[in-house]
């Protein structure tokens, strides 16, 4: 719990540190402070390719939809509340925009679950986009999670438009 705790309190130092980066402070969500916010995310660049498997063994990589669609990857593990609290927002994402139109993907960072306790929890609470399992963290380590949950919008080309924590509100408002 103490380590849990100080992992919390370390994230939002970060968090911190990272919206003050960018021009944000933590009471600010003005229009100007969203469209600095949008301008570093562009600036993140291509996303890396990576290879996951499913819930069910189905590898799944993120190139495949380069072309085609963007997604939103979501990094979250079971333990994490915040993780919790943000899949009904997900979900409206999911009701909002069809799987054809953007594609969401759940990413359990690995830490502090197996892959059974991942498999357990899913079925005891079901959701409408694939869950993979990040088995040694290196997607995680790639894309420089630094905290959970964690929101990464790639746009169709292959680009991070998006990052933060929390989903964004109107993905296509990062798509243009």
């Amino acid at each position: 719990m103490i380590v849990g705790t100080v992992g919390f309190f370390l994230f939002g130092v970060f968090a911190l540190v990272l919206l003050e980066g960018v021009g944000i402070s933590p009471n600010t969500r003005s229009n100007e402070a969203m469209a600095a916010a949008a301008a570093h995310a562009k600036s993140e660049g291509v996303a890396p390719d990576f290879e996951l498997s499913d819930l069910n063994g189905s590898s799944v990589r993120l190139s495949k939809f380069k072309g085609d669609r963007p997604v939103l990857l979501y990094f979250w593990a079971t333990w994490c509340p915040y993780c919790i609290a943000a899949k009904p927002q997900i979900a409206q994402l999911r009701e909002k925009f069809a799987q054809k139109e953007m594609e969401i993907l759940g990413i359990n960072v690995g830490e502090g679950d197996s892959l059974e306790r991942l498999k357990r929890y899913q079925e005891g609470h079901p959701v409408t986009w694939p869950i993979l399992y990040d088995t040694g963290g290196k997607v995680s380590r790639t894309y420089h999670v630094q905290g959970i949950p964690l929101f990464v919008l790639v746009d169709k080309e292959g680009n991070v438009v998006y990052r933060a924590t929390n989903p964004p509100e109107n993905p296509k408002e990062y798509l243009q």
